[in-house]
């Protein structure tokens, strides 16, 4: 009867614990990027009552005869599961399709690994993980490398002989993984795109008298940004379908603008026949580089209507400051200017586990590697083994209602049940001591 009181008891605590796990798990149905736990039970060790015997020939085995002692709760692990993807229109909100965890930065240099993709920006840029401030981690662009590490000087000194035995290990020896940087908007940053090809399109008037003249002002972008008008003067030559122009511009940042070639020329039917493609050099005094652009006059004819040439198209831009950012599937990080560029910052890092089930909750919708975790693993978005990045979401807990509504069903009957058997010992316990009067 005693041994019943605490094998009920253990069945008691245990469903307590259950109820504790369900408990939080429904506590957390609406926390973005968590994950539910579940409960293992496990038997405790049971008292032997009869070892049991083998057949012999004359007789038949015998089982063993044991009386378990209660239950007991082996493992309580977290199930990764997939979270529905929920919409959240916020360009810094990103969500893993797929394996991997997103890491973020202390401070301290301790790192945290985490499924919450609720992001934000500080004032000084730095893309954080918004219930902790945690900057998120992740590469630098395409292109850019990691500063040179120590030693490299005295690598490049070394003998001949050591540089070559340096060469066979470099390819033999796998490259080393890149250094991880906190993700960064550069606020403040301006960006302008130097004009490098200009279409001019329009017609030039066939009835023009010799050395009659027309002029058309176009629009150039320097590489500071900065807007440049030059003026294109046509003027109609002695022959048929010939004519001569000339670059000029009354900017004073302008300090000289030339043409590799000064002359158009048409066919019987108004088509431009030589002279489509020249290179406009500008020759600046405001810091700006000296710039070259591609003259493209194929889009103007010589036809019997007025004369009227103007710019067609060109890819300059002028300055832009940072007004957003935005994330693309493959984690890529983006600054977003006003004048309409974007240009790479970084991409996103993601890890993965061996185990991620060994991982420990730290709180905060963050986890950290622990003894049987394994190391992490590094990698980016659509690499194997790691998932994509849906950005504008978040992945919402997976938590299922009627799945832990089970789960708390059970273990209010597991503890109803060993409440009973509690009061049953007692009753019988009772009847012992009454045997005495």
């Amino acid at each position: 009867m005693i041994r019943s009181f605490y094998s009920a008891v253990t069945g008691l605590a245990g469903n307590q614990t259950y109820t504790d796990v369900v408990a939080n798990n429904l506590a957390n149905i609406n926390t973005v990027g968590f994950h539910r736990s579940r409960v293992d039970i496990e038997t405790l060790i049971s008292h032997l009552k009869r070892a049991g015997t083998p057949p012999t020939e004359a007789l038949g085995g015998i089982n063993v005869s044991q009386v378990g002692a209660g239950m007991s709760i082996g493992s309580i692990s977290k199930v990764f599961t997939q979270g529905a993807l929920q919409e959240t229109g916020r360009p810094m909100d990103v969500a893993i399709d797929g394996d991997g965890f997103m890491i973020v930065d202390d401070g301290t240099r301790t790192r945290a690994f985490t499924r919450d993709g609720q992001l934000q920006m500080d004032v000084d840029g730095n893309l954080v993980q918004s219930v902790t401030g945690f900057k998120v981690m992740g590469y630098a662009p395409a292109g850019q490398t990691a500063p040179a590490a120590a030693g490299a000087a005295d690598a490049l000194a070394a003998p001949a002989a050591d540089a070559a035995a340096a060469a066979v290990t470099a390819e033999t020896t796998p490259p080393p993984p890149p250094e991880l940087q906190a993700l960064r908007i550069p606020v403040g940053d301006k960006q302008a795109v130097a004009t490098t090809k200009l279409k001019v399109a329009g017609n030039l008037d066939v009835l023009t008298a010799a050395a009659g003249t027309t002029t058309s002002t176009v629009a150039l972008f320097d590489s500071l940004g900065v807007q440049h008008n030059i003026a294109l003067t046509f003027t109609r030559g002695t022959l048929p379908g010939s004519w001569t122009w000339q670059p000029t511009s009354t900017d004073k940042s302008v300090s000289s603008v030339t043409a590799d070639t000064a002359a158009v020329e048409f066919d019987a039917n108004g088509g431009l026949k030589t002279g489509g493609e020249t290179v406009l050099t500008l020759q600046l005094n405001n810091g700006s580089a000296v710039q070259s652009v591609s003259l493209d006059f194929s889009g103007i004819s010589q036809l019997a209507q007025p004369s009227a040439v103007s710019e067609s198209e060109q890819d300059g831009m002028a300055q832009g400051m940072v007004t957003g950012m935005k994330f693309d599937s493959e984690g890529k990080l983006y600054a977003l200017y006003s004048n309409g560029l974007s240009k790479e910052v970084g991409q996103l890092a993601l890890a993965n586990f061996v185990n991620p089930s060994g991982l420990l909750d730290v709180g905060q919708n963050n986890l950290r590697p622990w003894l049987n975790s394994g190391e992490q693993q590094l990698g980016r978005a659509g690499d194997e083994n790691f998932g994509v990045v849906v950005p504008g979401n978040v992945e919402g807990s997976n938590v299922d209602l009627s799945t832990e509504f089970t789960q708390l069903i059970l273990a209010r009957r597991g503890f109803q049940a060993n409440s009973r058997v509690v009061t049953t010992s007692d009753e019988m316990i009772q009847e012992l001591l009454n045997m005495k009067r």
